[in-house]
């Protein structure tokens, strides 16, 4: 406020364009699935974390691309599909995808720590 930013109008628009993205992506489930729980895609964050980090993304920041992390959500999407085609139980398939991160990142920190 103090610097001249309308914090309302700001909040308000934020809160706006949110919504807009939620509605749109529920729109998607549902063609996609048929129908949506508010609950539906509560491990999508872990999806996405991982495949970002695989992508070159340093979680700490300063480094990453847009094409980078195309490539690793195509990455882990091709791991977990592959996991589910061979059978493998959803919670086993989460345990996976939770080492696919933690192994991207060690292997990130140990390739910056070795470039300084």
């Amino acid at each position: 406020m103090l610097s001249g930013i309308r914090v309302n109008k700001v909040l308000t628009s934020v809160y706006v364009v949110a919504g807009a993205i939620c509605g749109f992506a529920a729109w998607v489930a549902i063609g996609r699935v048929g129908s949506v729980s508010p609950i539906a895609f509560s491990d999508v964050n872990l999806a996405s974390i991982t495949a970002v980090v695989i992508g070159g993304t340093s979680l700490f920041g300063g480094r990453g691309s847009i094409i980078g992390s195309v490539l690793g959500a195509m990455i882990v999407g091709v791991f977990i599909t592959g996991l589910s085609l061979a059978g493998v139980d959803d919670y086993w398939q989460k345990f996976a995808a939770g080492c696919l991160v933690i192994i991207a990142v060690s292997l990130d920190q140990w390739l910056r720590r070795a470039s300084q």
